[in-house]
């Protein structure tokens, strides 16, 4: 075949298709699960921020919600998106994706939301491992 795609087509590797290594289904877990990591950091700010007794404690659950939300997205748009120019190689790239979870999992079990964290930690655990490790095909294509 020429090096021309057609709309719709995309060969592996170059941008239009799945990054390599990661599989459909699986993709879409570990997805769910960074989306449900932004909800669980939210909540448990929020919770943080409740327990302070200061009149102003709506005030501050908001802020520490936005700061717990802030961090998690740094970090993980830092070290772990796809077009990340500093992101990590496997197999550190993958500890770096459950790093964020395995805080807010920590943090969720002080404000009594401890099994939400487990869970979703368990399961991004599962998913970020057999949807994006231990790919043998190269990061980029060879040229032919």
């Amino acid at each position: 075949m020429s090096g021309v795609h057609h709309s719709g087509q995309a060969a592996a590797g170059d941008g239009g298709g799945l990054p390599p290594g990661v599989l459909g289904p699986l993709s879409i877990v570990a997805f769910c699960c960074e989306i449900g990591l932004l909800v669980l950091a939210g909540v448990t700010g929020w919770r943080l921020g409740m327990l302070a007794d200061v009149p102003a404690n709506r005030a501050l659950a908001a802020v520490v919600a936005v700061l717990l939300v802030s961090a998690v997205v740094i970090v993980w748009a830092r070290w772990n998106a796809p077009r990340s120019p500093s992101r990590l190689r496997w197999p550190l790239r993958y500890l770096t994706q459950l790093a964020p979870f395995v805080a807010v999992a920590l943090l969720a079990a002080i404000v009594g939301l401890g099994w939400w964290g487990a869970v979703l930690a368990f399961v991004a655990a599962v998913a970020f491992g057999l949807s994006r490790g231990g790919n043998p095909r190269p990061t980029t294509t060879p040229s032919r």
